[in-house]
């Protein structure tokens, strides 16, 4: 099973590919296949860094189409002000235009930051370095992390795996 998330923001979004192999008699084990994460210039305006988030997505997509993607997820948002939720709802259209080239869509609703960090790490108010080594020890992941958004986006991957029942501990 190969999944895709999206830890989507305007800023620095991440994006991390996940593939779960199940040995015959052994429990599935994750283990993270790529990450990245793109920044953008807060000076710049909503509609460039959307383009920008969307080519970046683009590239990472088609980097990974050819083995197809099972399941697509993203963490959900929900925004107290316009003023808050209009940059991240932009860079949701972002990626959501650059699945559109491919005919793919999100397939799953998206999953609260506090839920994927319950799943994850056992609790919902997990600092950023808990998560990220929670990651670690559900995927034997013993790479560096660029940025906290590649951790985020494998741990929304990781919550949809452990809140569906595919992996356990």
């Amino acid at each position: 099973m190969r999944v895709l998330a999206i830890d989507t923001s305007m800023g620095r979004p991440g994006i991390a590919l996940l593939e779960v192999a199940t040995p015959k008699g052994k429990p599935a084990k994750p283990r993270i296949i790529d990450l990245s994460h793109v920044t953008t210039n807060a000076s710049q305006h909503h509609g460039l860094r959307a383009e920008i988030i969307e080519a970046w997505c683009v590239s990472f997509i088609a980097k990974h189409y050819s083995k197809g993607f099972d399941v697509i997820v993203r963490e959900d948002f929900v925004a107290k002000t316009s003023k808050t939720g209009h940059p991240v709802y932009s860079a949701w259209g972002a990626c959501d235009r650059a699945l559109n080239k491919f005919g793919l869509n999100f397939t799953t609703p998206a999953i609260s930051q506090s839920a994927v960090k319950k799943a994850v790490f056992g609790k919902g108010k997990a600092e950023k370095e808990e998560l990220a080594q929670a990651v670690r020890e559900w995927t034997g992941y013993i790479g560096e992390f660029a940025v906290d958004d590649e951790s985020d986006a494998a741990a929304i991957g990781l919550a949809y795996l452990i809140n569906g029942g595919v992996i356990t501990k």
